[in-house]
């Protein structure tokens, strides 16, 4: 079981960006969404979390109706990080990551040994322990990302939706944050959803894939079944060869000459 959207129309007002898609979210995986600008991707991730409200159709977690969900309970149950999210400038590393508890707490709560013994873990999950003294304005921007996926990982969800986490960082970073990823799946057996651009990440760390074309699935699956000539001549109109190399367990994209 996961979380589940059925028959869903997604919109802004009188604009339906998203229409009759049906996705299944599994626990324990990493699902990655792709798909061109503008596809509905995102549109998509928030509302199978609620962060938007869809038009038609339903969305449920282990069967049970998004809706039901109170705020505290759906937030212990599924954990969100949008693209855009911000923090005071002189906020402490840990200070920001012990907000994450804030689904396990009462009104004026003050963190107590368990919590601070699951935000402890969550530093040292996304590899910023050495951080957690430091202000947010000291770090860079890889860390900082890093940082954020350590406060929605001490909500202790069942799932993690991540909108497009390597936005704006560079590639070392990108391949850190990827890395870390996937560790986080392995070592942890939380489910990870994230809205990809880059198609080569995708590949490598993703366990099933669902492509969303002009607001509908265009196809699911495994990464290898899905990235394919076809499916990039189709859905983003380039030309690539998917290339398998020896020794290497996932195959890398080759896309057609520029000029």
């Amino acid at each position: 079981m996961g979380v589940k959207g059925e028959h869903l129309q997604i919109g802004y007002g009188d604009h339906v960006v998203v229409d009759d898609l049906d996705i299944c979210i599994s626990k324990n995986k990493i699902t990655s969404i792709i798909g061109p600008n503008g596809s509905g991707k995102s549109t998509v991730l928030k509302s199978l979390t609620r962060l938007l409200r869809y038009q038609k159709g339903t969305v449920s977690i282990d069967g049970r109706d998004l809706r039901d969900f109170g705020p505290k309970e759906l937030a212990r149950r599924v954990g969100v990080l949008p693209q855009i999210h911000s923090a005071p400038a002189d906020f402490r590393v840990k200070e920001l990551v012990g907000y994450g508890r804030m689904p396990y707490q009462g009104l004026f709560s003050r963190l107590t040994p368990e919590d601070e013994r699951i935000v402890e873990n969550a530093l040292k999950a996304t590899g910023t322990y050495h951080l957690r003294d430091k202000s947010i304005h000291e770090i860079s921007g890889g860390e900082t990302q890093r940082v954020w996926i350590a406060t929605v990982l001490t909500q202790q969800p069942e799932i993690l939706f991540l909108d497009e986490p390597t936005t704006y960082l560079d590639i070392g970073h990108q391949l850190e944050t990827m890395r870390m990823v996937k560790k986080l799946n392995q070592e942890t057996g939380v489910g990870v959803v994230m809205v990809l651009h880059d198609l080569s990440h995708a590949l490598e760390v993703s366990d099933h894939i669902v492509v969303i074309k002009d607001g509908k699935k265009y196809s699911e699956g495994p990464p290898c079944e899905v990235i394919t000539s076809k499916m990039l001549r189709e859905v983003y109109h380039v030309s690539g060869t998917i290339v398998h190399i020896p020794g290497r367990t996932k195959p890398v994209i080759a896309f057609g000459e520029l000029g």
